[in-house]
């Protein structure tokens, strides 16, 4: 069966930080396209990288890169990567509360779904330390936030399958990724190195295959 894969995210999905590989998407497009044996392209992949990226932002541009990269004809599995900068506080504030976060995933996975596509959904990574991440003046990450959303996120996904058993045949797939990535993981305390996109990459093959 023909597969369009679209793949949909922050900077790390951007690739950020890989300058082996340009990062575990485009890792996972070389794999796709050097396993199809077929002298045409039997199965397709787009990466719709945005640095800086929120939930709200995705959710704003989510029709838009549906509408562009979606095949009438093959089977359309989205994979999404957002919520780790909705966590990055700043003067105090998080970008997005939980409570925003949870709204825009829940929009997003409807905006998904009523397409008809598969979706998986990648689990927040963490940060490299331990203590808050300062990132810029007056800006940080804590893995403790971090952890906070993407339990929330879990709790949407869990309803989300629950909902949708009967009649999607389960196509929201929740991959965690909380205990992916080490301390020597990590380019610059926030992105994942070569070595980090490899595990992330591989994390996310061994998952989607099981669809």
């Amino acid at each position: 069966m023909n597969t369009n894969y679209i793949i949909i995210g922050d900077s790390i999905t951007y690739g950020i930080g890989d300058f082996e590989s340009s990062g575990w998407a485009s890792m996972f497009k070389s794999y796709i396209v050097n396993k199809d044996d077929s002298k045409s392209c039997n199965n397709y992949v787009h990466i719709a990288g945005f640095p800086g990226a929120t939930s709200s932002d995705i959710l704003d541009k989510i029709d838009s890169i549906l509408q562009a990269f979606l095949h009438n004809e093959f089977t359309n599995t989205v994979i999404l990567s957002i919520g780790v900068n909705d966590t990055q506080v700043f003067n105090g504030k998080t970008k997005s509360t939980i409570e925003e976060y949870k709204s825009n995933m829940q929009k997003i996975i409807t905006h998904v779904t009523d397409k008809e596509c598969n979706l998986v959904i990648l689990g927040l990574t963490r940060i490299e330390s331990a203590d808050k991440f300062l990132w810029k003046p007056n800006k940080y990450y804590d893995n403790n936030i971090i952890s906070e959303y993407d339990r929330d996120l879990k709790l949407i996904l869990d309803y989300e399958t629950e909902l949708k058993e009967l009649c999607q045949n389960n196509k929201v797939k929740y991959i965690p990724m909380q205990d992916t990535l080490e301390n020597d993981d990590f380019i610059d305390g926030l992105h994942p190195n070569h070595k980090g996109h490899k595990k992330i990459f591989e994390c996310v093959v061994e998952n989607v295959k099981l669809l």
